[in-house]
């Protein structure tokens, strides 16, 4: 799987004009996906994870459209995808993706604790608003605020992607050892590499 390094994804920070607030959100969902992942991993067969790179680099990027498209009615997480495929990253594309909205939701294989990288940066970037760690009622809330427009589609379309987040954290937390409101007090340091070999300063 060809992704690109930790320097290559601060770089394409610059090059598309990620704003300080979205870089800050950016970190923190991915200090928070190291987190879960570092902890299933220890408590799961390995075969049941992705390796933790693909986690690490699917979350740093996951926003890396949001603000090209800030003041259009584009989808940053469609655009993101794309720019993706432009770098020869398709793997990684395909999790940008599907960060807002989960295409398959396999609940036979979460009960059995499998998990791809698609489900921990779905789920991470759910926990963050803005650069803070929140519950998914809290986020829910900021969300419904921001986004539905009082709409009565656009409620029913946000609850209902919601709905998966909150069978996804039971799943997830199955086998984590502290609970989903726990989370924030045991996320891993901000190293500037998050875990990886490689090295990078946001």
């Amino acid at each position: 799987m060809k992704l690109p390094e930790l320097k290559e994804c601060f770089q394409c920070f610059d090059q598309y004009a990620m704003l300080a607030n979205i870089r800050e959100h950016s970190i923190m969902v991915t200090r928070v996906a190291e987190t879960l992942y570092n902890n299933l991993i220890s408590a799961l067969p390995p075969e049941n994870l992705p390796e933790k790179r693909v986690v690490i680099i699917g979350a740093l990027m996951h926003d890396i459209a949001k603000s090209l498209c800030l003041n259009n009615n584009k989808s940053h997480a469609v655009v993101g995808m794309e720019i993706c495929r432009q770098h020869s990253w398709p793997e990684l594309a395909e999790i940008v993706e599907e960060h807002v909205l989960l295409k398959h939701f396999d609940d036979e294989g979460y009960r059995r604790g499998v998990f791809g990288a698609k489900e921990l940066v779905f789920y991470s970037d759910k926990r963050v608003n803005h650069h803070e760690v929140v519950t998914l009622d809290q986020r829910l809330a900021y969300i419904l605020e921001r986004y539905s427009m009082d709409d009565p589609y656009r409620i029913k379309r946000i609850r209902a992607n919601f709905d998966t987040g909150f069978i996804l954290e039971r799943r997830l937390f199955a086998h984590i050892d502290f609970p989903p409101e726990d989370l924030f007090n045991h996320l891993q340091p901000c190293t500037g590499n998050f875990g990886l070999t490689a090295q990078a300063t946001p």
